[in-house]
Protein backbone atom coordinates (compact mmCIF):
# COMPACT_ATOMS: atom_id res chain seq x y z
CA UNK A 1 0.00 0.00 0.00
CA UNK A 2 1.21 3.48 -0.91
CA UNK A 3 -0.12 6.30 1.27
CA UNK A 4 -0.59 9.87 0.07
CA UNK A 5 -1.29 12.11 3.07
CA UNK A 6 -2.64 15.37 1.66
CA UNK A 7 -4.21 18.51 3.00
CA UNK A 8 -6.30 18.91 -0.15
CA UNK A 9 -6.28 18.00 -3.81
CA UNK A 10 -6.79 20.87 -6.24
CA UNK A 11 -9.75 19.47 -8.17
CA UNK A 12 -11.96 22.55 -8.45
CA UNK A 13 -11.99 26.32 -8.54
CA UNK A 14 -14.58 28.82 -7.33
CA UNK A 15 -16.02 30.93 -10.15
CA UNK A 16 -17.09 34.57 -9.92
CA UNK A 17 -20.57 33.52 -8.78
CA UNK A 18 -19.20 31.43 -5.94
CA UNK A 19 -19.85 28.07 -7.60
CA UNK A 20 -17.41 25.16 -7.72
CA UNK A 21 -16.07 24.34 -11.16
CA UNK A 22 -14.17 21.08 -11.66
CA UNK A 23 -10.67 21.46 -13.10
CA UNK A 24 -8.01 18.91 -14.10
CA UNK A 25 -6.17 17.69 -11.01
CA UNK A 26 -3.40 20.26 -10.60
CA UNK A 27 0.13 18.95 -10.43
CA UNK A 28 1.00 20.95 -7.31
CA UNK A 29 4.24 19.65 -5.79
CA UNK A 30 4.14 16.93 -8.51
CA UNK A 31 1.17 15.17 -6.93
CA UNK A 32 -0.31 14.16 -10.30
CA UNK A 33 3.08 12.87 -11.47
CA UNK A 34 3.45 10.79 -8.32
CA UNK A 35 -0.06 9.36 -8.51
CA UNK A 36 0.67 8.24 -12.07
CA UNK A 37 4.02 6.85 -10.95
CA UNK A 38 2.53 4.60 -8.26
CA UNK A 39 -0.77 3.74 -9.94
CA UNK A 40 -0.66 0.11 -11.10
CA UNK A 41 -4.00 0.09 -12.90
CA UNK A 42 -7.15 2.05 -13.64
CA UNK A 43 -9.85 -0.54 -13.24
CA UNK A 44 -11.47 0.79 -10.05
CA UNK A 45 -11.42 3.94 -7.95
CA UNK A 46 -13.16 3.96 -4.56
CA UNK A 47 -14.17 7.11 -2.72
CA UNK A 48 -14.80 6.47 0.99
CA UNK A 49 -17.33 8.90 2.41
CA UNK A 50 -16.88 11.03 5.50
CA UNK A 51 -20.54 11.00 6.55
CA UNK A 52 -21.85 7.68 5.19
CA UNK A 53 -25.45 8.90 5.26
CA UNK A 54 -25.05 12.20 3.40
CA UNK A 55 -25.88 10.81 -0.05
CA UNK A 56 -26.09 14.06 -2.01
CA UNK A 57 -22.85 15.49 -0.61
CA UNK A 58 -21.00 12.22 -1.14
CA UNK A 59 -22.14 11.91 -4.75
CA UNK A 60 -21.12 15.51 -5.41
CA UNK A 61 -17.65 14.86 -4.00
CA UNK A 62 -16.98 11.66 -5.90
CA UNK A 63 -18.18 13.23 -9.16
CA UNK A 64 -15.75 16.10 -8.69
CA UNK A 65 -12.85 13.73 -7.99
CA UNK A 66 -13.60 11.41 -10.90
CA UNK A 67 -14.14 14.26 -13.37
CA UNK A 68 -10.96 15.98 -12.19
CA UNK A 69 -8.89 12.82 -12.61
CA UNK A 70 -10.45 12.25 -16.03
CA UNK A 71 -9.59 15.78 -17.17
CA UNK A 72 -6.04 15.12 -16.01
CA UNK A 73 -5.84 11.98 -18.14
CA UNK A 74 -6.63 9.25 -15.60
CA UNK A 75 -9.79 7.32 -16.53
CA UNK A 76 -11.20 4.52 -14.36
CA UNK A 77 -13.44 1.73 -15.60
CA UNK A 78 -15.33 1.46 -12.32
CA UNK A 79 -16.16 4.19 -9.81
CA UNK A 80 -17.57 3.23 -6.43
CA UNK A 81 -18.74 5.45 -3.59
CA UNK A 82 -18.37 3.54 -0.31
CA UNK A 83 -20.99 4.72 2.16
CA UNK A 84 -23.90 3.47 4.27
CA UNK A 85 -25.77 1.63 1.51
CA UNK A 86 -22.89 -0.66 0.54
CA UNK A 87 -20.70 -0.70 3.65
CA UNK A 88 -21.31 -4.43 4.19
CA UNK A 89 -19.28 -5.03 1.03
CA UNK A 90 -16.43 -2.71 2.10
CA UNK A 91 -13.73 -5.38 2.06
CA UNK A 92 -14.45 -6.60 -1.48
CA UNK A 93 -14.97 -3.05 -2.76
CA UNK A 94 -11.63 -1.81 -1.42
CA UNK A 95 -9.51 -4.88 -2.11
CA UNK A 96 -10.63 -4.77 -5.75
CA UNK A 97 -9.57 -1.13 -6.15
CA UNK A 98 -6.48 0.44 -7.67
CA UNK A 99 -6.89 3.66 -5.73
CA UNK A 100 -8.87 4.52 -2.60
CA UNK A 101 -9.60 8.10 -1.59
CA UNK A 102 -10.58 8.99 1.97
CA UNK A 103 -12.75 12.09 2.06
CA UNK A 104 -12.25 15.22 4.08
CA UNK A 105 -14.92 16.38 6.53
CA UNK A 106 -15.71 15.78 10.19
CA UNK A 107 -13.14 13.79 12.16
CA UNK A 108 -15.41 11.92 14.58
CA UNK A 109 -18.07 11.06 12.01
CA UNK A 110 -15.47 9.62 9.66
CA UNK A 111 -13.57 7.87 12.45
CA UNK A 112 -16.75 6.07 13.49
CA UNK A 113 -17.47 5.00 9.91
CA UNK A 114 -13.92 3.72 9.41
CA UNK A 115 -14.25 1.60 12.52
CA UNK A 116 -17.65 0.27 11.51
CA UNK A 117 -16.24 -1.13 8.25
CA UNK A 118 -12.97 -2.26 9.92
CA UNK A 119 -11.01 -0.15 7.49
CA UNK A 120 -7.71 -0.63 9.30
CA UNK A 121 -7.79 -4.39 8.80
CA UNK A 122 -8.86 -4.04 5.17
CA UNK A 123 -6.09 -1.59 4.32
CA UNK A 124 -3.47 -3.92 5.82
CA UNK A 125 -4.27 -6.24 2.90
CA UNK A 126 -4.56 -3.52 0.25
CA UNK A 127 -1.84 -3.16 -2.39
CA UNK A 128 -2.89 0.00 -4.20
CA UNK A 129 -2.80 3.74 -3.51
CA UNK A 130 -4.63 5.32 -0.58
CA UNK A 131 -5.08 9.09 -0.69
CA UNK A 132 -6.19 10.83 2.48
CA UNK A 133 -7.66 14.30 2.15
CA UNK A 134 -7.69 16.51 5.26
CA UNK A 135 -9.73 14.52 7.82
CA UNK A 136 -8.99 11.38 5.81
CA UNK A 137 -5.28 12.04 6.27
CA UNK A 138 -5.67 12.79 9.97
CA UNK A 139 -7.62 9.60 10.61
CA UNK A 140 -4.91 7.51 8.93
CA UNK A 141 -2.52 8.54 11.71
CA UNK A 142 -2.02 6.89 15.08
CA UNK A 143 -3.35 9.88 17.02
CA UNK A 144 -5.77 12.57 15.83
CA UNK A 145 -6.21 16.05 17.28
CA UNK A 146 -9.86 16.92 16.68
CA UNK A 147 -9.67 20.72 16.75
CA UNK A 148 -12.93 22.58 16.02
CA UNK A 149 -13.68 24.58 12.88
CA UNK A 150 -17.00 25.91 14.20
CA UNK A 151 -18.65 26.49 17.58
CA UNK A 152 -20.72 23.31 17.42
CA UNK A 153 -17.48 21.28 17.36
CA UNK A 154 -15.92 22.80 20.49
CA UNK A 155 -17.41 20.34 22.99
CA UNK A 156 -16.33 17.28 21.01
CA UNK A 157 -13.51 15.16 22.40
CA UNK A 158 -10.20 16.47 21.19
CA UNK A 159 -7.94 13.41 21.14
CA UNK A 160 -8.95 10.44 19.03
CA UNK A 161 -7.33 7.14 18.12
CA UNK A 162 -6.76 6.88 14.38
CA UNK A 163 -5.97 3.93 12.11
CA UNK A 164 -2.28 3.94 13.04
CA UNK A 165 -0.53 4.01 9.67
CA UNK A 166 1.62 7.06 10.57
CA UNK A 167 2.94 8.07 13.97
CA UNK A 168 2.81 11.85 13.52
CA UNK A 169 -0.17 14.03 14.50
CA UNK A 170 -1.10 15.94 11.37
CA UNK A 171 -2.68 19.38 11.14
CA UNK A 172 -3.90 20.07 7.56
CA UNK A 173 -4.57 23.47 5.96
CA UNK A 174 -1.95 25.19 8.13
CA UNK A 175 0.32 27.87 6.64
CA UNK A 176 3.37 27.85 8.88
CA UNK A 177 4.84 30.94 7.24
CA UNK A 178 1.98 33.09 8.55
CA UNK A 179 0.63 30.85 11.34
CA UNK A 180 -2.81 30.89 9.75
CA UNK A 181 -5.44 28.26 9.07
CA UNK A 182 -6.28 28.05 5.37
CA UNK A 183 -9.99 27.45 5.81
CA UNK A 184 -12.14 30.39 6.85
CA UNK A 185 -13.63 29.74 10.29
CA UNK A 186 -15.65 32.76 11.36
CA UNK A 187 -16.76 31.42 14.74
CA UNK A 188 -13.48 29.94 15.96
CA UNK A 189 -9.86 31.10 16.17
CA UNK A 190 -8.50 27.69 15.25
CA UNK A 191 -4.81 28.55 15.50
CA UNK A 192 -4.57 30.71 18.62
CA UNK A 193 -7.29 29.07 20.71
CA UNK A 194 -6.68 25.44 19.84
CA UNK A 195 -3.71 24.39 17.68
CA UNK A 196 -0.94 26.45 19.32
CA UNK A 197 -2.08 25.78 22.92
CA UNK A 198 -2.44 22.03 22.21
CA UNK A 199 1.10 21.96 20.82
CA UNK A 200 2.35 22.36 24.39
CA UNK A 201 1.02 18.84 25.02
CA UNK A 202 1.83 17.16 21.70
CA UNK A 203 4.03 18.01 18.73
CA UNK A 204 2.23 18.46 15.41
CA UNK A 205 3.21 18.11 11.78
CA UNK A 206 1.48 20.81 9.73
CA UNK A 207 0.72 20.30 6.04
CA UNK A 208 -0.31 23.40 4.07
CA UNK A 209 -2.61 23.11 1.07
CA UNK A 210 -0.57 21.86 -1.86
CA UNK A 211 1.86 19.84 0.25
CA UNK A 212 1.66 16.12 1.00
CA UNK A 213 3.50 13.06 2.28
CA UNK A 214 4.09 9.76 0.52
CA UNK A 215 4.65 6.65 2.62
CA UNK A 216 5.98 3.73 0.60
CA UNK A 217 6.50 0.85 3.03
CA UNK A 218 8.80 2.48 5.62
CA UNK A 219 10.02 5.23 3.30
CA UNK A 220 8.52 8.65 4.10
CA UNK A 221 8.90 11.48 1.57
CA UNK A 222 7.76 15.11 1.95
CA UNK A 223 6.56 17.17 -1.02
CA UNK A 224 6.07 20.91 -0.62
CA UNK A 225 6.46 22.91 2.59
CA UNK A 226 6.09 21.17 5.94
CA UNK A 227 6.12 22.60 9.46
CA UNK A 228 6.42 21.34 13.00
CA UNK A 229 4.37 22.98 15.74
CA UNK A 230 5.76 22.46 19.23
CA UNK A 231 5.31 24.43 22.46
CA UNK A 232 3.47 27.15 20.55
CA UNK A 233 6.30 27.62 18.05
CA UNK A 234 6.06 26.85 14.33
CA UNK A 235 9.21 25.76 12.52
CA UNK A 236 9.70 24.99 8.84
CA UNK A 237 11.19 21.59 8.07
CA UNK A 238 14.23 21.89 5.86
CA UNK A 239 13.90 19.29 3.13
Amino acid sequence: MILFLTSRLNTYMIDKDGNKQTIPLENVSRVLDNIKKYLNGTNRIVYVANDPNNVLKNEEKIKNIIDSFSLAGIEFNEKILLEARNKKDAKNIILGADIVILSGGKILCQNKFFRSIRLKNILKRFNGIVIGISAGTMNLCKTVYNFPEEKSDIKERKWVKGLGFYDKIIIPHFDGETNTYQIECEEVDVVNDFILPASHKKEFLAIPNGSYIIIDNKNVSFFGDMFTIKNGVTKKIEL
